[in-house]
């Protein structure tokens, strides 16, 4: 599935879920942060869209996140873990999620950082 069909208004809008960032709770709308674009409110719940994107990871109880792009995560020597995105934006991880996604992170630091600099 590389597009996810979102009621917008009257009308469904396709959105491609590679260029997902993040996705925000707003009660019973969940506000998208899709790359290039203007935030988009829906009115889905987060915890269906949570199902229907399987691959993202929940860092708070509000928050869901593309890991395509998560660019670093830090837990070590910070007041609260926060995942950064490739945005500049800066999310903080729930300390209920930190130990459950920490492996999860870890890992994909090490992978960020075995990629060549250009």
């Amino acid at each position: 599935m590389d597009t996810i069909q979102l009621p917008h208004f009257t009308t469904k809008r396709s959105i491609p879920i590679a260029a997902i960032e993040y996705l925000e709770a707003m009660g019973n709308y969940t506000t998208l942060y899709v790359v290039g674009q203007k935030p988009l409110l829906v009115a889905i719940t987060l915890k269906r869209l949570e199902e229907r994107l399987p691959n993202f990871l929940r860092i708070h109880k509000g928050t869901l996140v593309n890991p395509a792009h998560i660019i670093a995560y830090r837990y070590r020597y910070v007041e609260s873990p926060f995942v950064e995105l490739s945005e500049s934006r800066q999310l903080s991880i729930s300390r209920r999620q930190t130990r459950r996604l920490r492996p999860q992170l870890a890992s994909h630091n090490r992978a960020l950082a075995a990629l060549p600099i250009a």
